[in-house]
């Protein structure tokens, strides 16, 4: 069994990895004012990264299936670094863009490898437990970033925020060089581009893995589709913009509530039941939100208290389904976890597109519609998961 790694080093390069996403939002208009974009033009600077991001994980999940946790994972957070200290030192827009690039690039290696980690370390249930925690305590990064990343604009530059990325990639590169053991006992055979086909393959006809990874996906699908989609109505509502913040809160609130209660729950009702649990709960959650319009009555608690109880439900879901689609790799988890976190990211994308499609951001009804059946999907396949059985440990 390998070294089971603290989850103290576990929060710490999530946080430092995921700080990207969020510290440069305050600066946007800073870096628009200084190389004289337009404000659409500060749009790349974010898809840039996110598209890089949801790739390049599938990049890694196999090198660590291939060469260990470690060496890629200390590759990806110097690529990390180097992005930071390149946006920093940024002469042109275009440099800066090709740096976020970069950022993604290496930053994803810690979405892909450090999910692969807990699984080596503590096991199918355990190591969702130890997700379940993990995902709970990160819900203070993107808040404490957004805040970081103000301060530092309006305090240095946006130069300043930038070298915060430099930072986050470095500081976890030294650490996990003195503190981080290897995970991976047993790597496997060198990288070939035949293997890359095969172990993807090996997946993708994995029945109990394409189960858990779509249950997992289509959560996250409404997670992020919510983000852009919720906020429009409280504004129609009448709710000004710093109330809307607070409404949006509740939300992540049920999301860490959830996580927290899925730490203990796991041992006794199994990832299965757990996932399936979560998704009934998220059907009627999300159903919920068109009280509003059955009722005849706008308030903005009709909206917060359903999205609490779907930020709730996604609790049971999210660490449940992801570490059930590893665990069904077996000795490919890198290539799993790489997988879910790029169907993830592009069902987050999808969900988006097909609110605009139907006309949701116009008629809130019709967008609704969408997230319940992204509900329903995700409870199918959890259903699914587990008629499955237990996976077997190997592909």
């Amino acid at each position: 069994m390998p070294q089971k790694v603290a989850i103290w080093l576990l929060v710490l390069n999530m946080g430092c990895g995921t700080v990207g996403t969020t510290i440069i939002s305050p600066a946007l208009s800073s870096i628009t004012e200084h190389f004289r974009v337009e404000e659409s033009d500060s749009q790349s600077l974010l898809s840039a990264y996110f598209i890089s991001l949801a790739v390049f994980q599938l990049f890694y999940g196999v090198l660590s299936d291939r060469y260990g946790r470690r060496r890629p994972l200390f590759f990806g957070l110097a690529i990390l670094a180097l992005g930071g200290l390149i946006a920093a030192l940024a002469e042109s827009f275009e440099t800066l863009i090709l740096a976020r690039i970069l950022q993604g690039f290496g930053a994803a290696s810690v979405y892909s490898i450090i999910r692969a980690i807990i699984y080596d370390s503590y096991g199918r249930l355990e190591g969702a437990s130890a997700l379940a925690l993990i995902t709970g305590i990160m819900l203070v990064v993107p808040i404490c970033s957004f805040a970081l990343g103000g301060l530092i604009t309006d305090l240095v530059s946006w130069r300043g925020v930038m070298l915060g990325i430099f930072l986050a990639g470095l500081v976890p590169l030294v650490l996990n060089m003195i503190l981080l053991p290897e995970t991976k006992l047993q790597p496997l055979k060198r990288v070939e581009l035949r293997n890359f086909t095969r172990d993807y393959l090996a997946l993708m006809t994995n029945r109990s893995f394409l189960a858990f990874m779509l249950a997992s996906a289509c959560c996250v699908g409404i997670w992020f589709t919510m983000i852009g989609f919720i906020p429009f109505e409280y504004q129609r509502m009448g709710v000004n913009t710093a109330e809307v913040g607070f409404w949006f809160m509740f939300s992540p609130i049920g999301f860490a509530l959830g996580n927290f209660l899925t730490k203990h729950l796991v041992h006794q009702l199994g990832l299965e039941r757990m996932a399936q649990l979560g998704g009934v709960l998220s059907v009627f959650a999300i159903s919920a939100l068109l009280l509003p319009s059955l009722l005849s009555v706008s308030h903005p608690i009709l909206i917060g208290i359903p999205s609490f109880f779907f930020g709730f439900s996604a609790g049971f879901i999210m660490a449940t389904t992801t570490m059930g689609a590893i665990s069904s790799a077996g000795e490919l988890g890198g290539s799993a976890s790489g997988i879910v976190g790029a169907t993830q990211m592009g069902f987050g994308v999808l969900g988006g597109a097909m609110v605009v499609g139907v006309g949701g951001y116009e008629q809130f009804e019709k967008g609704v519609t969408v997230l319940i059946s992204l509900a329903l999907l995700s409870t199918l396949f959890s259903t699914f998961a587990k008629h499955l059985g237990k996976p077997s440990r190997a592909v």
